[in-house]
This record gives structure tokens, sequence and C-alpha cells, in this order.
């Protein structure tokens, strides 16, 4: 390294974690803010409720069941509770460091849950994942308000999930560095003093490369993320088989009736179009667990052998896990209240395998999980 490499201005890893942090936890702020204002005028009658009502295209999750002021309290009080998080975490710089360390992470991972299952379970139905389900089968219905403000409900547990995983990497970081020799965060060496020693870390990593170890080996996917992404791919796969079987006049499991309607409305075609974008979802679920998931793979020419960056694997993976489970809890929900109508004789079939979506999104959400894991791992000892 040069002597004007180490004059250089060079920012610590744990502050680039730090900021991500920050910024999360703004727009975190900016999301709870926004649904509180906006639960105080559902609740005053100042705006049309976004959950009421029973026209087509409406909320129809648990929430929408209660009156509007219960309802605006119930928003209001989720949408307070994560504007004094973030804010405290925000503006309190101790408590902010002690998200670089096991006990913060795990509270900030409580957060997140906490929002991700109040969110799911109560504020949100189907309407976000069917959405998303005819846009990755290149099929673009009209966007409808409440789709819109599902998605406004689901980007809140989406950015605290974001602050927990940038908590943690800063956690990993920060112990990685400290048992490598290198100075902790806020530790004063300085910049040039962090900049010798990280070239002298990687001194020592290179020479230990040449004595044989190899420096892009992965570390072993573990018997709990196979199982996992086993499960991710039983559960669409099904789905997929069902809509494809349909679609070329195969009618299992459903009734005359229903299988001639859908012929004549062209429901089965667009059935197709949904189980493609399923059988894509598998392939990409497979990558969760093989080398081309961290690697790409030779066929893509001048992309082949590139890293495949870890977030542009995880967000995606997270915001199909959030919309998976929300929509199956809400199929579950309809279930329940009985189907209607030319399903009601073959639901089992129709609706039948997107009761297995919560178990879906949960086994999604795990492989993503290990995913990440895994390679913050093979990072730390490249």
């Amino acid at each position: 390294m040069t002597q004007k490499q180490l004059h250089q201005p060079v920012r610590h890893p744990s502050q680039q974690t730090d900021l991500t942090v920050r910024v999360g936890l703004v727009a975190t702020s900016a999301w709870s803010l926004f649904l509180l204002i906006m639960s105080v005028l559902w609740g005053t009658g100042a705006a049309p409720a976004a959950f009421a009502g029973d026209e087509e295209g409406a909320f129809t999750s648990v929430i929408a069941s209660l009156p509007v002021p219960i309802v605006a309290g119930l928003v209001g009080f989720v949408a307070l509770l994560s504007f004094v998080s973030a804010a405290v975490l925000l503006t309190v710089p101790r408590l902010r460091a002690q998200l670089r360390e096991r006990a913060g992470v795990r509270v900030v991972g409580l957060l997140a849950l906490f929002f991700t299952i109040i969110t799911t379970v109560l504020f949100t139905n189907t309407l976000l994942l069917a959405y998303l389900g005819y846009v990755l089968s290149m099929q673009f219905p009209p966007i409808s308000g409440p789709v819109i403000w599902q998605a406004v409900m689901l980007l809140g547990p989406l950015l605290w999930l974001i602050v927990w995983a940038a908590a943690e990497h800063a956690h990993r970081r920060s112990t990685s560095r400290v048992a490598g020799g290198l100075p902790a965060a806020g530790e004063g060496q300085g910049t040039v003093g962090y900049v010798r020693a990280t070239a002298s870390l990687d001194e020592d990593r290179g020479a230990v490369r040449g004595a044989g170890h190899d420096e892009d080996r992965s570390a072993a996917v573990s018997t709990s993320a196979k199982v996992a992404v086993t499960l991710a791919v039983i559960v669409p796969g099904f789905y997929a088989l069902t809509r494809i079987l349909w679609a070329i006049g195969i009618p299992v499991g459903l009734s005359d009736t229903l299988y001639e309607e859908g012929v004549r409305t062209g429901l089965w075609h667009s059935g197709l179009a949904l189980a493609l974008a399923a059988v894509a979802g598998i392939l990409l679920t497979l990558g969760l667990v093989q080398k081309w998931g961290e690697r790409l793979p030779a066929w893509l020419g001048p992309l082949s052998g590139r890293r495949v960056p870890i977030t542009l694997a995880t967000i995606p993976a997270t915001i199909v896990t959030l919309a998976l489970f929300t929509g199956g809890v809400g199929m579950m929900r309809t279930v329940v209240a009985g189907p209607s109508g030319i399903f009601a004789d073959s639901w089992w079939a129709t609706v039948g395998p997107t009761l297995l979506f919560p178990v879906w999104a949960v086994a999604l959400g795990w492989a993503t999980f290990a995913y990440r894991q895994r390679r913050l791992a093979t990072e730390s000892r490249s």
C-alpha cells in the first residue's frame, strides 16, 4: 500500500454500516409518522378510511370488520410505537451504538418481528400478493387504492427488517475485526491506523491463501436451509402444477361448471401466467442453496463468475416473503368464512394450495436468512 493510500480519507466499515442503520431509522420514522397522521385523519373522519367498505377491491383484512375509530386507534398505536422506537434509537447515540452488540441486534429483531406479524396478520389481506403475482407474470391490472395502502403498510416491516439486517451486519463486522486483531468501532488509531491494520491483516490473509486455502470457498449450506428451500419449492410447485394442468385442458379438481366458466373468461390462461411466475420463483429459490446463487453461472457470458450482491437476492426475497405471508393468512380467512359461488365445490383445488402460502413464506424467509448468514460468513473469511 502506497503512502498516498495510507493518508487518503477512508470510511471505517462500521461507519458505513452505522450510516445504513441511521438512514433506515430515518425512513422508518417517516413511515411511522405518516401512518400516525393518517390514523388521526381516519379516526376523526377528516379522510375516508382505506380499510372500510365492502366494494370490490376493498380491504377484507381483520381490521375491516371493526369500527373505523377502533381501527384508526389500533393503526395509530402501532405507528406511534414504531415512531418512538425509531426516534429513540436515532437520537440517542449510546443506544444506537448498542446496535453493534448482540443484545441490541436481538431487540431490533424482536421489533421487526412484532411489526411484521401485526401488519401481515391484522392490517393486510390477499390484494398485494395477487397484484404482485400478476405483475411477475407480465400482467398489469389497474392499481387500486387498497393495493397502494397495503404496500404502504408493508413498507414499515420491510424497513425494520432492513435496520435489523444492518445492525446484525455491524455486529458481525465488529466481532470479526476484534477477532482479527483490528481496532473495533470507536477505538482510536484513526484512519491511517485503521488502513495500516487492514493492510497488515490482508497481507496475512494473502499468505494463508497462498499456503493452499481457497479464498472463494463458501460456507457449508446448513440442513435447516436445505429443508426450508425444499418446502419453499414444493408449495409453489404444487400450485403451479394445478394451474398448468387446467391451462392444457386437464381440469383436475374442478367442477364442470367452473372449468367451462374459466375457459370462457380466459381464467386458465391467467392462471398459466401465474404458474410460470411461480416456476421462475422456484428457480430463484434454489439459488439460495446453490453455487450459482453466490456467483453468476458461466452461461451469462460477460457476467459469469461475478459475485451476486447479497442484497440483490435478499431484499426481493424478503418482499415476496411478506406478501406471501399476508396473502396466505388472508386466504385462510376466506376459507373459514366459506368459499362462495362456483368455487364452493372446487375449493381444495382452487383455494387449497394457497392455504400453504404461510408455510411457503416462513420457509422462504428462513432460507433467505440462512443464505445471508452464509454469505456474510464467507465474506468475513475472504
